[in-house]
């Protein structure tokens, strides 16, 4: 009998893992109210920046759109056990004092093209899963972003990275970005 729980017990340890997920998809877009001349600015898709920026205020609303493929070793959703979105700390001007800013992140609910999205045809933000304040000289820390890893679209999860209070930019894939999403399994 000990033989067989200890059996069972190495072949439930061995089935637990952990992923670390390279950020695959992302973008920074932008909307603006403001005319320019006569007509409305146009609204803008970001791709292929070094570094895309989050931030709501003075009419402009930036959004970065930061997508990631879920492991296929992963076979069914109800095994991921927790799932934490891991940002770098922000890119700031070494001239400037440090800021707060109040980051949002919202699971979107369809996929998206980085290199065509804007912000007329951005998916869907699903409720915000996470809204915390941190300082712009640090990395924000583990942001709990579990349920929307059991809800996948194509098997991709996708989160909308929103900032009030000061400006946040981070760096885009195209310029180094060590954004990531941590995966454990069951």
């Amino acid at each position: 009998m000990k033989i067989l729980a200890a059996i069972g017990t190495i072949a439930s340890l061995a089935m637990a893992a952990e992923y670390s997920v390279p950020v695959t998809n992302d973008v920074g877009i932008i909307y603006t109210p403001m005319l320019c001349g006569n007509t409305q600015c146009p609204i803008t898709n970001l791709s292929g920046m070094p570094q895309y920026m989050a931030y709501s205020g003075n009419r402009d609303l930036r959004n970065i759109l930061m997508g990631f493929d879920l492991p296929s070793k992963i076979s069914n959703v109800d095994d991921i056990e927790s799932c934490y979105l891991e940002l770098p700390k922000p890119i700031t001007s070494s001239n400037v004092a440090p800021s707060s800013y109040k980051l949002t992140v919202s699971p979107v609910t369809s996929s998206y093209d980085a290199r065509t999205v804007t912000a007329s045809t951005a998916p869907t933000r699903g409720s915000s899963i996470a809204a915390n304040t941190y300082m712009d000289n640090v990395a924000p820390g583990p942001i709990d972003v579990t349920e929307a890893c059991k809800n996948p679209v194509k098997g991709q999860v996708a989160f909308s990275l929103g900032s009030s209070g000061s400006p946040v930019s981070f760096p885009s894939s195209t310029g180094g970005s060590t954004a990531k999403l941590v995966v454990k399994t069951k």
